[in-house]
């Protein structure tokens, strides 16, 4: 009987063992996986740090070639518009000099109206348009009224006088006309029949 207690305390004292070497297996096995979990993280990581450095790199680099070709742009922006003034210039330069040499006046004159036209062809064909003025109703868009003038002769706010012209550059007003309007009597208290404005 003693033999028999004997060997179920040995048998348990073996299965208690068995039992601690499967925690400590487990253990280890729990440890190795979050080491090897770890060490893949760190590694993404990494490639996700170099992407991105490379992406600075890259954005960078368009950047500066962006800065360049904008530079570019702006510095040679006029060169075709210079190209055609250049024909204008030349003919202007010569009209000087054949000026100096001619008695007529007539040939002065008629030099200077074709270095006008030439000039105004290059004006057009880029874009530069007058602004119609005279006779027009005013406009605020496009007109800048410097003075009024009290008449029942014309419509209210009719264009009467252009001092100075304007100018659209490919639809944009670049120049305001500069004019005189009329106003009608008795819609003004003033007695004179001339309202100067302040230049804006």
């Amino acid at each position: 009987m003693k033999t028999s207690k004997n060997n179920n305390k040995e048998d348990a004292g073996e299965t208690e063992v068995e039992e601690a070497q499967e925690e400590i297996t487990e253990t280890e096995t729990t440890e190795e996986k979050l080491e090897k979990e770890l060490s893949i993280a760190k590694k993404q990581l990494e490639e996700e740090k170099d992407k991105c450095l490379r992406l600075n790199a890259e954005f960078d680099n368009i950047r500066k070639r962006n800065i360049k070709e904008r530079d570019e742009f702006i510095k040679y922006a006029n060169e075709k518009l210079i190209q055609e003034f250049i024909d204008v210039f030349e003919s202007l330069e010569r009209g000087i000099e054949n000026a100096k040499k001619a008695d007529n006046k007539d040939k002065l004159i008629e030099g200077m109206e074709l270095v006008y036209k030439q000039f105004k062809v290059v004006l057009e064909k880029n874009g530069l348009v007058p602004i119609k003025a005279l006779g027009e109703k005013f406009d605020h868009r496009k007109h800048e009224a410097m003075m009024q003038t009290l008449t029942d002769e014309q419509e209210e706010d009719t264009i009467l006088e252009e001092f100075a012209k304007g100018y659209m550059l490919n639809g944009k007003v670049i120049r305001y006309s500069k004019v005189r309007v009329s106003k009608r009597k008795g819609s003004e208290k003033e007695s004179d029949t001339e309202i100067e404005n302040e230049v804006k």
